[in-house]
């Protein structure tokens, strides 16, 4: 059954990449269940993370602060769980106005990302920082942020997030110019 809950949670990843949240978010919840039954507390931190993002993704706002706390609770040291629901607590506060708390949030993820070898999830911090800042009105500085996101994701050869990040960004420069 554990290998089925890190497949379950892989796969809300790859169903991440091609934009469909609604699965992603039914394989994270899946793979909380699965996770909260074997008792293993940090994969289903990160589950109920990963799920966080899919139900943000879903504007369930606060579903998504919900799960992103209960991941918050149960995390321990595993960066990327850090990450995850930091991220996603700073962008449903983004959405909500409290743009000072939404950037510590974000910031300190990107600051966990720093401090690992996952270039992934650092790309995931530097872009969901981007989106934080955006909302905050600090559109130059989100665009850094999304120029950071690309370099990770370049440098890992994420190859989908890369052009993704490349789209965002073009966008940023372009709001920058008004």
């Amino acid at each position: 059954m554990r290998d089925m809950a890190e497949i379950e949670m892989t796969l809300g990843w790859v169903i991440a990449y091609v934009e469909d949240p609604a699965a992603a978010a039914e394989f994270a919840a899946e793979g909380c269940r699965m996770h909260e039954e074997l008792r293993e507390g940090e994969f289903f931190a990160l589950a109920a993370g990963n799920l966080a993002e899919a139900l943000y993704q879903l504007d369930e706002l606060d579903e998504a602060d919900a799960w992103a706390c209960r991941s918050a609770e149960l995390v321990r040291n595993e960066a990327s769980g850090q990450i995850v629901w930091r991220s996603v607590r700073g962008k449903v506060l983004a959405r909500r106005g409290e743009h000072t708390e939404a950037q510590r949030f974000a910031r300190e993820a990107v600051k966990l990302g720093e401090g690992s070898d996952q270039l992934d999830r650092q790309g995931y911090a530097y872009a969901d920082l981007a989106s934080v800042l955006r909302f905050g009105g600090s559109v130059a500085e989100a665009a850094a942020a999304m120029q950071q996101a690309l370099d990770c994701f370049e440098r890992k050869g994420n190859l989908v997030m890369a052009e993704r990040t490349r789209a965002e960004l073009a966008t940023l420069h372009g709001e920058t110019l008004r």
